[in-house]
Order: C-alpha cells, then structure tokens, then sequence
C-alpha cells in the first residue's frame, strides 16, 4: 500500500475546513435573504395597512413624510422618478384591500411599496440597511477566518518543511550513506530528532570504521600463517599429503576472502562504482578463482559497459563460476555474455528447489558445496549494483542469468 505524506493529509484537512467555511458562508447569505424577506413582507404589509387608511384621510403630507422617515421609509416626490419605478420594477406581491390596494415593486435592487387609496398614490422607497449591513458582516468574518485559517496552513507548513529534509537524510542513512545534512533550524522536537538521527550517525561511522580497522587486521593475521602454510605444503614430498595440505589451506583462503565480501554486503558499504568492461570482470573472476581455462567456453556476443565495483563483481562471477564447474556432468562449462546479460551454463541436475532458497547464507545440499555462502553473497552483491539473477533449466542445463537492469 503506499504511504501518504503528512503534508498531503494536513493540505487535505485543511482543504476541507476552506469547503466547509464556503459552505457556511453560502448557507448563511441564503438564510438571511430568505429571513429578510420573510420580515420585510410582514413590515410592508403592516406599513402598507397603515397607509391606506391614513391615504383615505390625509391631512398633512409633510407629517405623513416625517412619521415615514422615522421607520426608514422616503417617499418619491419626482413623477419622472416615480414613472420609470412604476414602469420598470418588478411585482413582487400584489395586495388588495377594500379602500385600494398595495403593491411591493423592486427595483434595481431597491425595494418600494406603491399605495393607491381612494384616487391618492404614493411610491415610498425602502431604505433601511439591515440587509446590507448582515451580507456586510458575514462577508467580513468569512474573510478574516479564511485569512487566519490560511495563516494557519502556511505556518504549520513552514514549521513542518524540515521533515522533508530529514526523510531524505534517511532514506541516505537507510543504504549505508552516513554522511547526512541534519543542521536543522526548527521547532524544538523536530530538532532533536534531527540531533539524534545525526548523532546515531556519527555513531555508527565511528563503529564502521573500528569493524574495518579489526576485519583488516584480523584478515591479515590469518592471511600470513596461512600463506606460509601454503608455502610450507609445496616442499612436502608425499604427494598425497602435500595435496590435501594445499587444498586445506586454499580452501581456508577462501573461506577468508568470502567472509571479507560478505562483511562489506552486510555493512551495505557503498561501492565503488566505475564504468567497466564485463569482458574484464569475467577475466579477473578466472584468475582470482584460478580456474583452468580449458573448462570455460565465453561466447561473446557484446561485450557492455556496466557501472560496477571491480572487486564485488568479480566475486560475484567467480562464485557464478565455481559453482557452474562443481555441479557440470560435461566440461567444459558456457559463459555467454550479451548487451545487458551474462549467463553461466552448465551441463548438469537442476535445482531441487526455488533460487530464492539458496540466496540464504549456509544453504547447502551436498557436502562438496562448501560453506553455502556462494549463492548468498551473489544475491547480495547484484542487489547493491541494482542487478537482478534468474534461474531456469534448459535442455539439461542449468542457466544462472546476471541482468545489468
């Protein structure tokens, strides 16, 4: 499953606080102008009773103006004004009594109640500002909390960036790379986190470098008696003696070099990669694993460029190698090496069971497979070169296929 980033869920939360801050606005500008509507057809109707009967009766128009104006009501005087209203506005309720009737008339925004009375008009014109003054005040809030709610998101962000950093750092620290950037300025929990991480770090190098320091001396302590060993066993006369001898001191050897491989895949030291000729590695797989040329046929059909650590790779195939002339029933054994591949091809049985089973460090099936580590350190190399192996049998071949990505 992948894994979200806390910076998509905290852009999400907060995308859905902006939503549900824009839907309350909407709702509330919809409830206040179904509100005012509702309150001002009660007013004008109470507004527009009054004036029928004061219509009927009217003595004093200039007081009429005043008491109308007190309620915020003005009257329209202007017949041109008072034409193109009548003309042009909208009727939006229409209300007969038995003295006259009323009608409530909007236009250009504006409302008016138009009162005709026993042979008297009067156009008088709303201007009270509750409505405005509502749609005003919402607006307002909705801004400011749109504006804190996005001061908000950006802080937390900002304060939250240096996460970003770190997990870079780890995903470096995670393939062996201990050399990290962690001179991180935040809040205070994130930086000791990043202390941490930096120290646990520093940490690790120093014991790095002690483990190097102790596997070099270690190797060469046993190096030395085992070479003057070696030496010792060639100037033995009894043949018989002086080969087990040999081969005791070879295979402990080995068993020295091996080890020395599988530390530095364990360590997940990164290598050191250069662009190289698998021609070139296969060359020095033969010569460090000594094998006799006679039992290897290369067939050549590209010779690729690959970027790989010469000593890793060269293990890697004189393992490939080894193992490929143990098992043969035939000599002598095919390394074909193509465009982005390189297989080892022996006559021989197959695999009893899956590949995957004998990538596993001491697999071993038969007491001639040596300490089961072959296969194991293979795997392991490839995978710090970013290459795969296949296996597959084949016309009574076994065919081990290392794929250059």
């Amino acid at each position: 499953m992948r894994k979200i980033s806390i910076f998509f869920w905290i852009t999400f939360i907060f995308l859905l606080a902006f939503i549900g801050i824009g839907a309350s606005y909407m709702l509330s500008l919809k409830y206040i102008k179904t509100s005012s509507q509702i309150r001002l057809q009660k007013r004008y109707d109470f507004i527009a009773q009054s004036l029928i009967w004061q219509l009927s009766n009217i003595h004093d128009l200039q007081t009429l103006t005043k008491d109308l104006q007190k309620i915020d009501m003005l009257p329209i005087t202007y017949p041109k004004e008072i034409i193109e209203v009548v003309k042009h506005a909208k009727v939006l309720r229409r209300k007969i009594h038995p003295f006259g009737e009323v009608l409530l008339l909007k236009y250009k925004g504006d409302y008016y109640i138009w009162v005709r009375s026993l042979g008297n008009t009067l156009l008088i014109k709303d201007i009270s500002q509750d409505v405005l003054y509502n749609k005003t005040l919402y607006t307002v809030i909705f801004l400011i909390m749109i504006v804190l709610l996005l001061l908000i998101y950006i802080l937390i962000i900002f304060k939250l960036r240096p996460l970003k950093k770190i997990t870079k750092e780890i995903e470096k620290f995670s393939k062996g790379n201990l050399d990290l950037d962690l001179d991180i300025k935040s809040s205070k929990e994130i930086n000791e986190v990043a202390q941490a991480l930096k120290e646990a770090a520093e940490s690790l190098k120093h014991i790095q470098n002690s483990r190097k320091l102790l596997l070099r001396n270690i190797m060469h302590e046993l190096k030395t008696p085992i070479t003057k060993g070696r030496i010792t066993a060639e100037l033995i006369e009894d043949k018989r003696q002086k080969e087990r001898l040999i081969q005791i001191f070879e295979k402990l050897n080995t068993l020295i070099n091996e080890f020395a491989a599988l530390e530095a895949v364990n360590s997940k030291i990164k290598p050191n990669l250069e662009p190289l000729k698998a021609s070139d590695i296969l060359q020095e797989a033969i010569n460090i694993g000594m094998f006799d040329q006679n039992d290897i046929k290369i067939v050549k059909d590209a010779d690729p460029t690959i970027q790989a650590d010469y000593r890793l790779m060269a293990i890697a195939f004189k393992n490939l190698i080894d193992n490929a002339l143990k098992y043969a029933h035939d000599l002598p054994i095919t390394i074909k090496i193509e465009k982005k591949s390189i297989s080892f091809i022996n006559v021989g049985e197959p695999l009893k069971k899956d590949l995957s089973y004998y990538t596993e460090p001491f697999t071993k099936e038969h007491p001639k497979s040596g300490f089961g580590l072959g296969l194991y350190l293979v795997s392991n190399i490839l995978k710090l070169h970013g290459f795969t192996i296949s296996y597959h049998y084949e016309k009574n071949s076994n065919i081990f296929t290392i794929h250059f990505g």
